[in-house]
């Protein structure tokens, strides 16, 4: 092979790789755990402590603290999730659910209130998570408007800041803070076992949604991330809404990739720069094989991030590829 033979190879070589890691970087994983396959839907389940399980159909994550006193869970994912959940938990010998622990209102981790509501369980929630529960809500995802939840799901016990259960020889503290993924976030603690439930404020492997219409913000993140990563430790297992569970060290990787793409994005954002020269910049560059997926990739998170810091171009829509 002549050297200008090599030489021309080599460039083609080089020109298929890049071309390779473009339609990578265009075309972002499918994120895992929103499967539609009723019928075939498995539910995953993990011991986190004695007494104390994570379960995982489809939708966000649920834990169940299961004992002589009821069961109480944390989340009850998509309405169709129900019946196989009821079974895992059959399972693992839990009694009648108790309680209703919703992380905040959407409705992949409220679905199935209902389902346990009928069957005696008290729904929990934050102030606002029976108000936002009681309105139609546009999905930050899609735009489209969807009804109220079901009445059987909303909250029946509610709370402002802080609310604490004793069972099953567990100390489970629910905290709300500020508005951050939502305006209805809550921090579930459970103190004796090490086990911190997220809801959606983390989503581990995922950008997170910041769901502006019900009061997200960016800036909200921070002191609730901080108020956890403050409480816990190193031995801490940190159930995210989606996701696998993860670490303290994790968890603060996570806060500190939203706090960079939004120092990236508000730094622009002053000296006047437009959403699509922001985008064309590429803020969340080295962060988007991790976390980019088909629900929030770069481009999109990007987008909610400038939403949240200026209030503008909230008509935004990914632009087709």
């Amino acid at each position: 092979m002549t050297m200008l033979m090599k030489a021309k190879r080599t460039c083609l070589l080089a020109a298929m790789l890049v071309c390779g890691s473009m339609a990578t970087a265009q075309t972002p994983r499918i994120a895992d755990g929103f499967s539609t396959d009723w019928e075939h839907l498995t539910i995953d389940v993990r011991e986190l402590a004695p007494h104390l399980y994570f379960l995982h159909g489809s939708g966000g994550n649920t834990v169940a603290s299961i004992g002589p006193d009821g069961t109480l869970l944390v989340d009850t994912e998509f309405a169709q999730v129900a019946p196989k959940l009821k079974e895992a938990l059959v399972k693992l010998d839990a009694g009648n659910v108790k309680y209703v622990i919703s992380s905040h209102y959407h409705g992949d981790h409220t679905g199935a209130n209902a389902a346990f509501h009928q069957d005696g369980a008290t729904i929990i929630g934050q102030e606002n998570c029976r108000l936002r529960m009681t309105q139609s809500r546009v999905s930050p995802l899609t735009g489209k408007t969807s009804p109220p939840a079901p009445v059987a799901g909303w909250p029946t016990l509610t709370y402002q800041n802080r609310i604490t259960l004793y069972l099953n020889g567990e100390e489970i503290e629910g905290i709300y803070k500020q508005p951050s993924h939502t305006d209805t976030d809550t921090i579930v603690y459970f103190h004796n076992a090490n086990v911190v439930h997220m809801g959606d404020v983390f989503v581990n492997n995922l950008y997170p949604l910041i769901d502006i219409a019900s009061n997200g913000t960016v800036d909200g993140y921070f002191p609730v991330i901080d108020a956890v990563l403050a409480r816990i430790d190193d031995k801490t297992q940190v159930v995210p809404g989606h996701g696998p569970v993860a670490t303290k060290h994790e968890l603060k990787a996570y806060r500190d990739m939203i706090q960079t793409v939004r120092d990236r994005v508000a730094a622009q954002v002053a000296i006047g720069k437009s959403l699509e020269e922001i985008e064309a910049s590429k803020p969340t560059r080295e962060f988007d094989q991790q976390y980019a997926t088909d629900r929030v990739d770069g481009i999109g998170f990007t987008a909610t991030v400038y939403q949240s810091l200026t209030g503008k171009r909230m008509d935004w829509k990914r632009p087709a590829n």
